[in-house]
């Protein structure tokens, strides 16, 4: 009868041979039996151990290799030196490794070109932390405002003599929204703004030199104030000669009556062209100190309305105004008049003769706000983005001829902005317009 040795694992480790035998062997057969089992035994042991050593050395390499990678070795491979699991293993950890790789140099490039970016910039940049405390700044930034220490973890106003700079940092945390405010440095005019930052807690403050900017914009408006006053004088001449012709109609050929009624009435649009000009000119330089101050509204809105009540009587247009409660509202009343007039003179321009105009003043919600609602000839959706711009007119040929200079909405939008006012528009084509202006209190 054959005989057989069995090995007896559990959990991969040997526990010893069954040994398969006839049960009438001699003694001495059952010893050299029993010396063979032992041998094989003993074989087999040593195999195994070896195979288990190896197997925990992989083990422990592939534990290290990863440890390298966490740390930042992602440009090792691991060496894969059989085609067994532990070969297949390998081979995917290093697969891995490559994308890790691959990444990390993507990411690494990104990092250098944003810091190249952050560096390079001309604009000064400033992080805070949610606390409001310095986190971080860039080289323009410290060429921008000057430091009276090292602005690392305190307040910017520690170290930061620009009050304007701190304001908007307050702001935007306390807001989380972009503020901005124009700051004087030195010699230079700078754009201080606050951004929030995604963190939901920090901001990011940058400056921007525009002392060119405004230099230019100075120039511009000189430039232009100056021409509208030399324009003045010889446009007034014009007009008032053209009046003084059209006086004496009857003593004029009929041929030349026609040609005169056009020099008057392009003179005086021109002459209205000029002072809008200069309107436009005076706000843009006073916008800075304009002086504000409560007001009631409705005064002023009823003078404003008794301008225009001859020219709605012509058109057969019903001017309204709603009584009501006094309103007050924090208002230049130059300004306010002004803006005002403008949109009135506009409804009465565009609205059809027999139509109507109203002026509502209303505080409601903790606004107040002053609309000015008609039932004329409406604007269009795409044009309502354009149509506070200087010169921009939704019908150019109606337009002259109502005697419109395109500037009368570019003031409303500047004397709002002069007053820390609004002005918006909602309107339809052929549904009218409502303009409403939306005052401080």
């Amino acid at each position: 009868m054959a005989l057989f040795a069995v090995p007896v694992l559990t959990a991969a480790y040997l526990l010893g041979l069954a040994v398969l035998a006839p049960a009438g062997l001699s003694p001495d057969s059952s010893r050299l039996l029993a010396g063979l089992s032992g041998a094989s035994l003993l074989a087999t042991t040593i195999l195994l151990m070896g195979k288990v050593h190896r197997r925990e050395g992989q083990i422990l390499e592939a534990t290290g290799f990863l440890r390298q990678v966490q740390e930042g070795a992602v440009h090792r491979f691991l060496p894969v030196t059989r085609e067994d699991t532990f070969g297949l293993l390998a081979e995917g950890i290093n697969r891995l490794v490559g994308e890790l790789r691959t990444r990390h140099l993507g990411a690494e490039s990104e990092r250098v070109l944003d810091g190249a970016m952050v560096r390079e910039t001309p604009n000064g940049l400033l992080i805070t932390d949610g606390a409001g405390r310095v986190r971080r700044f860039n080289p323009a930034f410290k060429e921008l405002l000057p430091f009276s220490s090292d602005p690392i973890g305190k307040a910017p106003i520690e170290t930061i003599p620009v009050h304007e700079f701190q304001e908007v940092i307050d702001e935007t945390r306390r807001t989380r929204q972009p503020s901005e405010r124009i700051a004087t440095v030195g010699r230079r005019e700078v754009l201080v703004r606050g951004i929030p930052l995604a963190d939901g807690a920090g901001c990011m403050g940058v400056v921007l030199d525009i002392t060119s900017v405004r230099a230019a914009e100075r120039a511009r408006r000189d430039f232009v104030a100056n021409v509208s006053h030399e324009l003045r004088t010889p446009v007034t001449a014009l007009v008032g000669y053209a009046e003084s012709l059209l006086e004496d109609r009857s003593e004029m050929p009929d041929w030349a009556q026609p040609m005169l009624e056009a020099m008057n009435r392009n003179a005086r649009r021109l002459a209205a062209l000029i002072e809008d000009v200069l309107q436009l000119s005076k706000i843009e330089a006073r916008q800075g100190d304009l002086p504000l101050a409560s007001e009631p509204l409705r005064p002023v809105v009823r003078e404003v309305l008794a301008r225009f009540t001859d020219r709605a009587r012509q058109k057969d247009i019903t001017l309204t105004f709603a009584d009501g409660p006094e309103i007050e509202a924090r208002i230049s009343g130059e300004a306010f008049e002004h803006a005002l007039g403008n949109l009135v003179d506009n409804a009465l321009k565009y609205t059809n003769n027999g139509g109507r105009i109203e002026v509502l003043v209303e505080n409601s919600g903790g606004a107040v706000t002053v609309a000015v609602k008609d039932d004329g000839i409406g604007v269009a959706s795409i044009h309502h983005a354009r149509i506070f711009e200087r010169f921009y007119r939704v019908d150019a040929a109606r337009s002259r001829d109502a005697g419109g200079t395109g500037l009368g909405l570019a003031l409303v939008k500047h004397l709002c902005f002069a007053m820390q006012a609004e002005v918006a528009l909602e309107s339809d084509l052929g549904q009218g317009s409502t303009f409403t202006l939306r005052l401080p209190q």
